[in-house]
Order: structure tokens, then sequence, then C-alpha cells
């Protein structure tokens, strides 16, 4: 567990997420989804609780944040589950629109980043984002992540067309 403070002063605590945590990540991962500008899916699933479980199994990171026992992001660095893939780790983000801009994808990042560094065999953190999504590109440069390429035109959002964007890390 670790203490951050918002860029407004608000506490943030960030720590690894048990199965506890299952519904209100649902609700969390849901509430982004329903942007529709940011993930790929457009509600969560609903058995959190069991990837919570399942991500821990592979030796890997999910972890929430929250501000005053309210959960208002949570962030996952999930190792390949092949052989060949063992090495590279899978990261995504999710923050409840009211608390955007507030530190707490840098807060996330500094944990995730960190974890990662004491990992054996972790060597890469690879992840997607929407062309469109400028902040959280830009939260992924600063943490030292570098585009690998993009698909162009991957899909198709209320009648307009976005790029996804693949970018990593190099350990």
């Amino acid at each position: 567990m670790k203490r951050f403070s918002t860029k407004e002063g608000l506490p943030i605590i960030v720590r690894e997420a048990d199965e506890s945590d299952g519904k209100a990540i649902e609700n969390l991962v849901s509430s982004v989804a329903s942007e529709r500008r940011f993930i790929v899916p457009d509600r969560s699933r609903s058995d959190w609780d069991v990837i919570i479980g399942e991500i821990k199994k592979r030796n890997s990171l999910i972890i929430v944040a929250q501000i005053n026992d309210r959960v208002v992001g949570m962030a996952h660095l999930a190792k390949g589950k092949l052989p060949k893939n063992r090495h590279v780790g899978f990261l995504g983000i999710s923050i409840l629109k009211d608390f955007r801009g507030n530190g707490i994808g840098s807060a996330m990042m500094d944990y995730m980043m960190e974890w990662a560094s004491t990992q054996e065999g972790l060597e890469k953190i690879s992840l997607t984002v929407f062309s469109t999504n400028n902040v959280a590109i830009n939260l992924y440069k600063k943490f030292g992540f570098i585009t690998e390429g993009r698909m162009k035109r991957h899909f198709k959002i209320e009648g307009k067309y976005i790029d996804d964007v693949a970018m990593a890390k190099f350990l």
C-alpha cells in the first residue's frame, strides 16, 4: 500500500486489490465503458472477483486507487499466460470521470512500475490505447513507453473511426 495526494491535495491510497473489491471494480469499469471513449467493451464483466483471483494466480498485479474509502481507479499488469509471452505484462488502467486529471493515473503507474522492476523474467510491458486518448498516451510516454505500432481505423464508435495505438516499455 502506498499513499499519494491528488493535485488538489486529497489523500489517495493505492493498494493491491482483493476479491472483495470485485463489485467496486465492476462498477468503475462499467462507468468508464459507458462513456465509449476509452475502453473497448460497452460494459464491464460481472466476475471481477474471479478475475482478481486469476490475475494473482499468474503472479501478476491488480491495484485500486481509493479516495475516502471509495474505489476511483483501478489498474492491472497481467503477465502473459503462455510460455511464449510470459515475459510480457499487459497493462490497463481505468479512472472514474470525476477523478481524472488529479494525478491518480500517475500514482497508479508509479506503483505498477515499481512492482514491475522487481519481477524476475518480466522484460516488457505492453498496452493498446485509443488514438483519441491523448491524456493516457502522454501518461504512458511520461513513464517511458514508446509507440510500437498503429492499427488504422481499428474501431468505429458513433460513426467515427479510431486507431488503436500499441505502446510498450522495455524493462
